[in-house]
């Protein structure tokens, strides 16, 4: 049994490292990371990247998509790793229409494409550099559902004095709180002889 628990969470782990079909590149290419194009800006042009983050802002214009995203460092399957610190912002342009419905405000992406040559632009009043993404695939990633269970005990269920309670304590009642996304359910269970 032990065995079968070890591959299984063996395979759970693999399988989170994966990247995914669209952001998959040949062993042999070497991505630039948003850090050397916002130091050196002009000497990477063309070259291949996978970067990621939030969008912060979507524009449709007439033959492509304008996606303004805060960078995050990826993990190793290529999704952003949110953090409390970025590097700063880029711009990706994807050919053809991206729903803003779709692609909202706040959901995490990643992307591959070539770099482009640097834009002004501003955030809010100030100005800005924004490096560029020319991409050819787009991954918008689901979001993680968090959930916390809690098991708690009530000290009479389980009394050292077994034998003043009624038959009902004597089952063992738990009370489990789960929070899915900051919202509170509870749950009572019975544990079985």
């Amino acid at each position: 049994m032990k065995k079968v628990l070890f591959v299984m969470s063996m395979l759970a782990v693999s399988a989170c490292s994966i990247i995914p079909e669209k952001l998959q590149v040949s062993e042999n290419t070497s991505l630039i990371p948003f850090s050397n194009v916002r130091a050196m800006p002009n000497e990477n042009v063309g070259q291949t990247a996978r970067w990621g983050g939030v969008i912060a802002k979507v524009e449709n214009k007439a033959k492509q998509t304008m996606i303004e995203v805060v960078n995050f460092d990826l993990s190793s399957s290529a999704r952003p790793k949110q953090k409390q610190e970025t590097q700063g912002r880029f711009r990706i342009y994807h050919a053809g229409l991206l729903d803003p419905v779709i692609y909202k405000v706040g959901k995490s992406i990643t992307a591959i494409g070539s770099v482009g040559h640097l834009e002004d632009g501003k955030i809010g009043e100030h100005e800005y550099q924004y490096p560029v993404l020319n991409a050819t695939n787009v991954y918008l990633w689901k979001d993680i559902q968090k959930v916390e269970v809690r098991v708690l005990q009530n000290s009479f269920w389980h009394s050292p004095s077994f034998w003043h309670y009624p038959p009902f304590y004597h089952r063992g009642q738990h009370l489990i709180r789960t929070r899915t996304n900051n919202k509170p359910t509870s749950k009572v269970t019975k544990k079985e002889k």
